[in-house]
């Protein structure tokens, strides 16, 4: 038996959702989706995911912030969740805040599935 891997998947538009989820279907990643922020941070409080792909700009609780929950809690596998920003429009003061705020990484929108694969395996979870 492989192990799949688990990935949640955030963001607050449902055709990105569905493009995330056809690009990533060909791999053995375990998909979870989020609306918004605060949504994923409820899920990640209650499950374990090996990565996270997170939208910036969302409804009710930011990208950002809700990394910003995540990085605080006690426990070090929330400080070692791999978190990759996803943003349309990322300035190099953006790249600055992702990484202030405690995303890993950033994927600017729309992306190739090449693109978005590099970075899931340089995080060592696709092979």
């Amino acid at each position: 038996m492989t192990y799949q891997k688990k990935i949640l998947i955030v963001d607050d538009n449902d055709i990105n959702k569905l493009l995330i989820r056809k690009m990533l279907s060909r791999f053995e990643l375990d998909m979870d989706f989020a609306s918004n922020g605060q949504e994923a941070y409820d899920m990640i409080l209650t499950k374990a995911y090996d990565i996270v792909l997170m939208d910036v700009h969302m409804p009710i609780l930011s990208g950002l912030e809700a990394t910003k929950k995540i990085r605080a809690q006690e426990d070090s596998y929330f400080k070692d969740l791999p978190i990759v920003a996803l943003t349309s429009c990322i300035m190099p003061t953006d790249i600055d805040e992702v990484y202030a705020y405690g995303m890993n990484d950033y994927q600017s929108k729309p992306f190739k599935t090449e693109e978005l694969l590099e970075k899931i395996e340089r995080l060592r979870l696709v092979k």
